[in-house]
């Protein structure tokens, strides 16, 4: 299955809602032309994580998937991969194995609930 553009997300999400380009933009403290841009892959970088986020709420979104569509680290993970550098090894290595992230938050739920 192909994996959603940001862009696409974006302007399927604004529209469901009901939400014209300009009144998006200006809720955001955007342009219409770089929203425009953002929701046709056009812009050159990724937005900025304050962006990304101000629409995570706005379109009632999951900021974390928006960021990875954005192609973007979130700034607390990047500060825990660089603090402790076996959790990029231990996300490797639970990759390598085949679990998915949904698998691991399972997985420390039933720990948790064993304690």
């Amino acid at each position: 299955m192909k994996r959603e553009r940001l862009g696409d997300r974006i302007k399927r999400l604004r529209k469901e809602r009901e939400l014209g380009l300009r009144e998006t933009a200006g809720k955001l403290g955007i342009s219409a032309s770089y929203l425009s841009l953002i929701e046709t892959g056009q812009v050159k970088t990724p937005p900025a994580p304050k962006v990304i986020e101000d629409l995570a709420k706005l379109l009632e979104d999951d900021f974390d998937e928006l960021m990875l569509l954005a192609g973007r680290v979130p700034e607390d993970i990047e500060d825990a991969l660089v603090a402790d550098p076996a959790l990029t090894a231990f996300l490797r290595t639970a990759g390598e194995q085949g679990y998915s992230g949904k698998d691991l938050i399972e997985l420390l739920a039933a720990k948790k609930g064993k304690k």
